[in-house]
């Protein structure tokens, strides 16, 4: 049996994704802004240049994703911690997110979804292909 030592806090750089969509809230259209912390992401090609990110089939970020079709990744540095960390388990939907995560958004420059400031690094995608996987869906972005 192989014990692992590694806590689930020390896995990083943490990683957001942000995403811009139009979207129905309580039954009005609405351009909203969201984010979600990202576990499992990985780049899957050099060239081109791909990146995949794996979000929960439930809650509003897979739909605003696949609806837009577009996102960034932020990668977040460890003074960051305690903002990614208020983003966890909590849906942008009906709160915003950047604000109560004391993070900035600003413009991206390819992609109408917003970015990050405070990012270390971030890589704004075009979504290319969407997966069902089981109770995530994988984006892969260009």
């Amino acid at each position: 049996m192989i014990k692992s030592i590694i806590k689930r806090d020390d896995l990083h750089p943490k990683v957001l994704v942000s995403v811009r969509a139009n979207f129905e809230v309580l039954g009005k259209d609405t351009i909203k802004d969201n984010l979600s912390v990202v576990d499992w992401h990985m780049p899957v090609s050099f060239r081109p240049n791909k990146y995949a990110v794996s979000v929960n089939s439930v809650g509003s970020i897979r739909s605003m994703i696949s609806k837009s079709g577009n996102f960034v990744i932020n990668f977040m540095g460890l003074e960051h911690s305690t903002s990614v960390l208020s983003c966890e388990n909590k849906d942008g939907l009906f709160m915003d997110l950047f604000s109560s995560a004391g993070l900035s958004k600003e413009e991206s420059e390819t992609v109408e979804s917003p970015r990050i400031r405070e990012a270390k690094a971030f890589l704004e995608c075009e979504v290319e292909h969407e997966l069902e996987s089981g109770d995530h869906t994988i984006f892969i972005g260009r």
